[in-house]
């Protein structure tokens, strides 16, 4: 694997120790890291090096007669108001913690560079498990998240997928780092921009009690439905090749578009889940309807490749859904209404002594 030659100088002897001691801590295999506290000898080396991928300097050490032609990635270290005109560089916080600093630097490298430079490449065999329903409200999200903590809490390295309009990560996955949204991510998509797998890794959050790692949700609705199936085909694509996860649980939207149609192709398993009601049973029905013309026209066969999850199940629903059936298959599982849901934590999820833990449990256990 190719290592980034990333340039620190400060003045400061022990801030530089302590970031380059984080670096190698932490990426190891993503760095080559030479440091300077000297100007004299900073500049020395540019003249005589064929390039630097990173340079990482406070603003005691900038020069406008700087050879930055040599620089992919031209950075100021800044611990505030700076004291003179900065041009050609972009400019960072100094003190920000060690993960931020990397992903910040990284995610400016991936945007400048032209050329591929992946990231740390894993071995899993990637399975995409998504969860769909032809209705809203149906309790796909908690399904597809309760199933994302249960993978983690199962050593799984997991990555929750959310490209709903409107997501409700922030409701159950927090982290102390900073990072960027989905719309950084699809952006980057558009503008075609390489190294994509590092923009990937360095865009992600890890949520601090489960580790499951996910985007956050996009500054708006927009950045969604302006993504065109290529761009959702590379990213998938992407994060596959990437082989870093076990499993990708990916949480999309009530329509079949073109985008949640390439994502369900592209998914290993999928569940559709249904509320217990009688409109649930009619849209289900439509559903199967637009199944059965993909199948005709494109191959596509949505209905072996799924399994159907009941939800939000009582005895006084207007009409039965017991004899739901998928194809040949029958009901994978039924989740009892549970009063209260909505306002149960996480842990709730993930403890399968409870219906809804029991039942992703299940789904677990198909995905082993």
């Amino acid at each position: 694997m190719y290592k980034l030659r990333l340039v620190i100088c400060d003045k400061d002897q022990v801030y530089i120790d302590n970031v380059t001691d984080f670096i190698y801590s932490k990426h190891k295999n993503k760095f080559y890291i030479k440091s300077f506290t000297n100007e004299k000898f900073l500049y020395e080396h540019i003249d005589k090096t064929d390039g630097i991928d990173i340079l990482l300097i406070t603003p005691s050490f900038y020069k406008e007669d700087i050879d930055i032609k040599k620089v992919v990635a031209p950075i100021i270290l800044s611990t505030g108001i700076l004291p003179k005109e900065i041009k050609n560089f972009e400019i960072i916080s100094k003190y920000q913690t060690g993960s931020n600093l990397v992903n910040t630097i990284l995610n400016i490298f991936s945007e400048k560079s032209n050329f591929d430079i992946c990231a740390e490449e894993g071995s899993k065999n990637t399975k995409i498990v998504t969860f769909f329903s032809p209705r809203g409200g149906a309790g796909t999200s908690t399904l597809a998240v309760a199933t994302a903590l249960q993978c983690a809490q199962n050593h799984m390295n997991t990555f929750y997928l959310n490209l709903e309009s409107f997501s409700s990560s922030r409701a159950f996955f927090n982290s102390i780092e900073n990072g960027q949204n989905l719309s950084s991510i699809l952006f980057f998509l558009k503008e075609k921009s390489k190294n994509l797998s590092l923009k990937i890794e360095t865009s992600k959050l890890i949520d601090d009690v489960s580790g499951v790692h996910y985007f956050l949700p996009p500054e708006n609705s927009f950045d969604i439905k302006d993504m065109v199936v290529d761009e959702m085909e590379r990213l998938i694509d992407e994060m596959k090749a990437m082989a870093c996860y076990d499993v990708i649980i990916a949480d999309i939207s009530s329509e079949l578009n073109d985008i949640n149609i390439l994502l369900m192709q592209k998914s290993n398993y999928l569940f559709y889940i249904l509320s217990y009601d009688k409109v649930s049973k009619l849209k289900f029905e439509k559903m199967l309807k637009s199944f059965e013309f993909l199948n005709k026209r494109k191959g596509l066969d949505f209905v072996n490749k799924g399994e159907v999850i009941l939800n939000k199940c009582t005895s006084l629903n207007l009409e039965s859904l017991n004899n739901v059936t998928l194809g040949e298959k029958t009901v994978f599982t039924k989740i009892p209404y549970i009063n209260g849901m909505e306002a149960f934590d996480t842990q709730y999820l993930i403890n399968s002594e409870n219906p809804m833990g029991n039942a992703v449990s299940q789904i677990l256990y198909k995905l082993k």
